[in-house]
């Protein structure tokens, strides 16, 4: 400090006296900067490891919200597909979206791509929850009033219940067309007055009727169902083409002996030749969406040598399903139960389907073929794959409820439904 002193005593005009020189050596930038620059040094990462700490917490909760969506929005596409495909002619709309998400994976190659119509159904099923959710107390409620009834339905609580259920009615009604009007999202359910706010706002400022129509319109129209409808329809007519008279052959007999047996077993012989090759073309039609692509053979057998193995694996996986599911058609469940059952054949034929437009993707982009005792291998246990099912499929019309017809429903290239 003494050497420190000198310096700055010989550096300062000698006229100044001690306490001049003191008063210099204190605001010296040696002695007092060099902390301040510590500090703010410390301040900065402070400041950076605050913001990369609300940067993971940003992250990480938009990747929940992420995830909590899609798999809510996956879980209602698959019952709406459901409701659908449980309703007769109405389930080519379900066909028809299968469909449409199989060509959408078969053009692009991505998974991603899988589902087509996630917001749509992501919106319905938000409504549907609401709803249900906005209900629940009422329903508790009618009970309670039923009950009254039931004991005392003269006395002044009965009476005070009915009156408390009838305004309780009008109240719920009221606050479901506000949050269907107001936009229809879970949220909406559940913030009545922001409702209120957003309709009053809409409708001063005269564009309350114009933008819901349009909202509704737009939403319709999104569905595209013309389209979904015609692609279900031709979809089931091409599969019909190929499989009817083998499936028809292979039904003749009904007890294994006579000359009817030799007809089942051409039929079945067909019928395994024709199981082996339609998956492909109904990608392919999935893929153009031109019925001509069901009478492309030479272009599926050509797809099936590129890729024998994955082609392999996907008849294996959608006819290993296909068996699971001729299980749940033993007993006709009641029409009300129906979409239930329904589900099931849903979330179990929707992967397999992707998977098979996902493969012929893969298929169509590869030119190069593998070895040639590489292609037959597999292609004989593809054909050992599809004859193990057709003999399978044999028995399922001893235990289907619907008989024979259980043969003609192949729930894995035709609706995906139960009944």
């Amino acid at each position: 400090m003494k050497s420190l002193n000198f310096m700055v005593q010989n550096e300062i005009p000698k006229s100044m006296n001690q306490d001049t020189a003191t008063q210099s050596v204190s605001h010296s930038p040696i002695l007092v900067e060099e902390p301040v620059l510590i500090s703010n040094e410390r301040d900065e990462i402070e400041l950076v490891s605050q913001d990369n700490q609300r940067t993971w917490i940003k992250r990480t909760w938009k990747g929940i919200h992420w995830t909590v969506s899609g798999l809510f929005g996956i879980v209602s596409l698959v019952i709406v597909l459901a409701i659908l495909a449980a309703i007769p002619i109405v389930n080519l709309l379900a066909l028809g979206y299968l469909l449409q998400a199989e060509g959408e994976v078969a053009r692009s190659g991505k998974l991603t791509q899988a589902f087509p119509m996630l917001n749509q159904a992501r919106l319905i099923g938000g409504c549907l929850l609401g709803i249900f959710l906005c209900l629940l107390p009422l329903r508790y409620l009618g009970d309670f009033t039923s009950d009254a009834m039931l004991v005392d339905p003269n006395s002044g609580l009965t009476r005070f219940l009915q009156i408390l259920t009838s305004l309780a009615a009008v109240g719920v009604f009221l606050h479901l067309l506000g949050a269907l009007a107001a936009g229809g999202r879970l949220i909406r359910f559940f913030r009545p007055i922001k409702n209120v706010r957003t309709l009053i706002s809409e409708f001063r400022s005269r564009t309350l009727f114009s933008d819901r129509s349009l909202a509704v319109s737009v939403f319709v129209r999104s569905f595209q169902l013309r389209k979904t409808f015609l692609l279900g329809f031709w979809g089931a007519l091409g599969i019909l083409m190929w499989t009817l008279i083998p499936t028809g052959l292979y039904a003749v007999a009904d007890a294994p002996q006579g000359p009817q047996i030799l007809i089942t077993l051409a039929g079945g012989v067909l019928l395994t030749l024709v199981c082996s090759w339609v998956p492909v073309l109904q990608a392919g039609y999935a893929c153009e969406e031109r019925l001509s692509q069901y009478t492309q053979l030479k272009r599926a057998r050509q797809l099936f040598r590129r890729t024998p193995l994955l082609w392999t694996l996907a008849l294996l996986l959608g006819y290993a399903m296909s068996i699971v599911l001729y299980l749940f058609k033993i007993v006709a469940p009641p029409q009300d139960a129906l979409w239930l059952l329904t589900t099931v054949f849903i979330a179990i034929i929707y992967p397999a389907r992707i998977y098979i437009g996902w493969v012929y993707s893969r298929s169509s982009r590869k030119m190069d073929e593998p070895w040639r005792i590489w292609r037959w291998f597999w292609s004989l246990v593809s054909f050992a794959i599809c004859g193990f099912y057709v003999f399978l499929l044999f028995f399922t019309r001893n235990i289907g409820a619907n008989g024979k017809l259980v043969l003609f429903e192949q729930p894995l290239l035709l609706i995906p439904s139960p009944f």
